[in-house]
C-alpha cells in the first residue's frame, strides 16, 4: 500500500488542527459564554499551544468567523458551478441544497444561537462575516452570468445575503423562545433544529424567486380599499 505524500499528510494535519480550534471555541462559547473564550483556554481545549493557536488565527473573533466563512464559501462554490442556463435564484436555491451545506450549517447554527446572548453578533443580529461576503457572492454571480449588469448583480447579491440573514434571525428567535421555556436549561441543538434552519433559508430564497405573493396580495387589497 502506498503511503500518502508528505505534503498531503501535512495539509490534513493542518485542517484537523484548524477544526480542533474551531470546535474548542464553540464548545467554550456554549458552556461558558464569552468570558470563557480566552486564547489560553481555547488552546488548552484544542490540545495545542497558545503560540500554535495564533499561527492559525490572528484573533478569537477570527475563529468565530470561521464556520460562517466555510458555509458561505461552499454555497458560493456551488453557485459558481451551477448550470449557466439556470435562473440565478434557482441556482442559488440549488446551491443551498447542495452537498455538504447542511453539515456546514450545524456549527453556524450553534454560533448564531449561543453568540446572541454574548454580544458577539453584528448590529443586525448576524455574525460579522455575513457583511464581508457580498464580494464573493458578486464574483460567483458574475461567473454564472458574465453579461449581467453590474448594478443588478450587486442588488441580487445583497438581496440573497439579506434573505439569509432574515432566515437566521427567524430561526434564532424561534429557538430562543423554546430555550426560555426550559426553566434556565440550555437548549441543545438537534438534527431537527438544523433542518428547520435549512428550511427557513430555502424558503427565504423562494420568496425572492416568487416575488412575495402574500405581500403583493395584501398590497392590492389595501389599494382597493382606499
Amino acid at each position: 500500500m502506498n503511503a500518502e505524500p508528505t505534503g498531503t499528510r501535512r495539509e490534513m494535519n493542518k485542517q484537523a488542527t484548524r477544526q480542533a480550534i474551531v470546535d474548542a471555541t464553540l464548545d467554550l462559547l456554549r458552556t461558558g459564554g464569552r468570558e470563557a473564550m480566552t486564547a489560553t483556554a481555547i488552546a488548552d481545549v484544542a490540545g495545542i499551544s497558545r503560540r500554535t493557536l495564533f499561527n492559525y488565527f490572528p484573533t478569537v473573533d477570527a475563529i468565530l468567523a470561521e464556520p460562517v466563512r466555510r458555509l458561505l464559501d461552499r454555497v458560493v462554490e456551488l453557485l459558481g458551478e451551477s448550470d449557466a442556463d439556470l435562473p440565478l435564484l434557482t441556482a442559488a436555491i440549488q446551491a443551498l441544497r447542495g452537498a455538504g451545506v447542511p453539515e456546514l450549517l450545524a456549527p453556524v447554527a450553534q454560533l448564531s444561537l449561543n453568540a446572541q446572548a454574548c454580544g458577539l453578533l453584528s448590529a443586525d443580529g448576524q455574525p460579522n462575516e455575513w457583511q464581508s461576503a457580498s464580494s464573493d457572492v458578486v464574483n460567483a454571480i458574475e461567473r454564472h452570468s458574465p453579461t449581467a449588469d453590474p448594478f443588478e448583480v450587486r442588488i441580487f447579491a445583497h438581496s440573497v445575503l439579506g434573505a439569509g440573514q432574515a432566515a437566521f434571525e427567524e430561526w434564532t428567535s424561534r429557538l430562543s423562545d423554546l430555550a426560555s421555556g426550559r426553566a434556565g436549561m440550555q437548549l441543545e441543538l438537534t438534527t431537527a433544529h438544523i433542518q428547520l434552519l435549512h428550511s427557513l433559508l430555502t424558503h427565504a430564497l423562494e420568496q425572492l424567486s416568487n416575488g412575495f405573493p402574500a405581500l403583493l396580495t395584501s398590497t392590492e387589497s389595501t389599494d382597493k380599499d382606499l
